[in-house]
Parts: C-alpha cells; sequence; structure tokens
C-alpha cells in the first residue's frame, strides 16, 4: 500500500500532462481475499488514475507469459520461477502501446514501487518528451 500513495505523489508532479495510470490490484497476500477498502483505494488521489480488482491476476498472468515467450523483447533479465505473479511493479508504456492479442512492450518497468518512484518519474519525464526508452 505504500507504493500507491508514492505513486500517487509521483503523478502529483505531473499535473498538466495528458497521463494515465492504470492500478490493478489483485490477491497475493494470504490477507488479499476481496477487493481493497476504499480507505486503500482513497490512498490514489490523482484524476489520472483508474483502479482496477483482477480477482483472476489475469493482467498478471499475460505479462508473465508474454515475457516468458519472448524475453528479449521484454527485456527480461532474468529467468520467472514458477508461479511468479507480478505484482509491485510500475510499468510506463509510450501513449500509442495498445494490448492487442499481446502485452505491449514497456518503455520502462521497475519494482518494488516504493523503490522505482525515481526511475519512473525519469522514465515519465522521457516518454512525455519524446525521449529515448528507458529500462
Amino acid at each position: 500500500m505504500r507504493g500507491a500513495s508514492a505513486l500517487d505523489s509521483l503523478l502529483a508532479e505531473f499535473p498538466e500532462a495528458d497521463l494515465r495510470a492504470q492500478i490493478i490490484w489483485e490477491p497475493v497476500l494470504l490477507t488479499d481475499v476481496a477487493p481493497p477498502l476504499t480507505r486503500v483505494l482513497a490512498m490514489v488521489e490523482d484524476r489520472s488514475a483508474t483502479q482496477y480488482w483482477d480477482p483472476g491476476r489475469i493482467v498478471s498472468t499475460e505479462l508473465v507469459r508474454a515475457a516468458r515467450a519472448e524475453p528479449g523483447r521484454y527485456r527480461v533479465e532474468r529467468e520467472f520461477p514458477p508461479g511468479f505473479i507480478a505484482w509491485d511493479v510500475v510499468l510506463v508504456y509510450d501513449r500509442d502501446a495498445l494490448w492487442e492479442s499481446e502485452p505491449p512492450v514497456p518503455r520502462h518497468y521497475d519494482d518494488p514501487v516504493v523503490a522505482a518512484i525515481d526511475s519512473t518519474r525519469e522514465a515519465l519525464h522521457a516518454a512525455l518528451d519524446g525521449g529515448a526508452a528507458a529500462r
């Protein structure tokens, strides 16, 4: 949940930017038996953010599947262990990225979210300025 607050603070640094933040909550811990409560969702107040509950971890499953199938394309540096769940990760996509038959390749990804704020800030600036891709 600290990641949600950190992400909200980061988004507040870009008040005029044309950003869309999609926050996916999924069950990972034994205590994640239901969607996040209103007080948890309220940690992200930025208007650019939309929050979703993904009880089947569909987004995570598809991201991991695509990265396993084409690690070079997705710039995956290490093999995922069996049962790997993509969570507490931030991904930055270019403005024209579309999820069609495969997830788009992110311009940047990093984890855990709390520790990834600085690198994500740089990636957002680069994306908004049309700069080169970052990890």
